[in-house]
């Protein structure tokens, strides 16, 4: 109940911080407050009929998605800064629209703010009533999953969520007390591995909807060619990387 009052604090907190001054570390610690809330609504649904948790899942799931685009922008144009391809930023992803969204954002902040308060009243009612020993048994389990699909896994296609179950246990483990025996270095290492692969997947994928290889600009299809290389090499070396964290679980006890 201790760990669950801190993150109802840290999120209202954290959703002011970022409607005063719209900053890409507020953002971050905002999303991460509203992952982790995320996270114990998860279990709760688990335990409880979905149904009465079903509004503030949708409460939740709503201020993390439009977070969530902010989010995805800014590392968007963070990545093209940082490779020199600010011709992108100039012609296709403009900062107007970043300011665009952070505005809607702001403008929709003492919503949020409502919705936070109702759905955190109507998760406290279940978390007052749920015996931890169940949260014990929900962490035996996410890790059950989590080591087996580490010890099968030879798919990519599945490495994102087991990013997920990685991120939820992580996240679960704070619920119990006295900790864990294992070492939860090697799967923080594997997850952040993980989100470094699919951030450059993601932005690729957002390169090749805008069909900009098909410009008549030919300074824009020469970024778009330096862009796919540092991408296509980017997301090799992530792949090399994970596969050799993988090869490597039977040496975690």
């Amino acid at each position: 109940m201790l760990y669950y009052n801190q993150r109802v604090k840290q999120v209202f907190n954290q959703l002011l911080e970022f409607d005063l001054n719209f900053s890409e570390n507020s953002l971050h610690d905002f999303r991460v407050e509203i992952k982790k809330m995320r996270a114990i609504l998860k279990f709760l649904k688990t335990i409880y009929p979905k149904q009465k948790l079903k509004k503030s899942a949708r409460q939740l799931n709503n201020i993390f998605k439009q977070a969530g685009e902010i989010r995805e922008y800014q590392l968007l144009l963070q990545w093209f800064q940082k490779n020199d391809l600010e011709i992108f930023i100039e012609h296709i992803f403009p900062l107007s629209v970043l300011d665009e969204m952070s505005k809607d954002f702001h403008l929709q902040a003492h919503q949020f703010k409502q919705d936070l308060k109702e759905l955190t009243e109507n998760i406290s009612e279940y978390i007052h009533a749920t015996n931890e020993i169940l949260s014990e048994h929900y962490v035996r389990e996410l890790f059950a999953q989590m080591d087996q699909l580490i010890r099968t896994n030879d798919s990519k296609n599945n490495w994102h969520e087991l990013r997920k179950i990685i991120k939820q246990w992580m996240y679960a483990i704070n619920w119990i007390e006295g900790g864990l025996e294992t070492d939860i270095a090697y799967y923080q290492k594997l997850q952040e591995a993980i989100g470094y692969w699919h951030d450059a997947e993601v932005i690729k994928e957002t390169l090749l909807q805008k069909k900009i290889f098909l410009s008549q600009d030919m300074e824009l299809q020469k970024s778009f060619s330096i862009a796919s290389e540092k991408l296509n090499h980017s997301i090799k070396y992530r792949e090399r990387q994970i596969l050799e964290l993988l090869s490597k679980k039977e040496l975690v006890a």
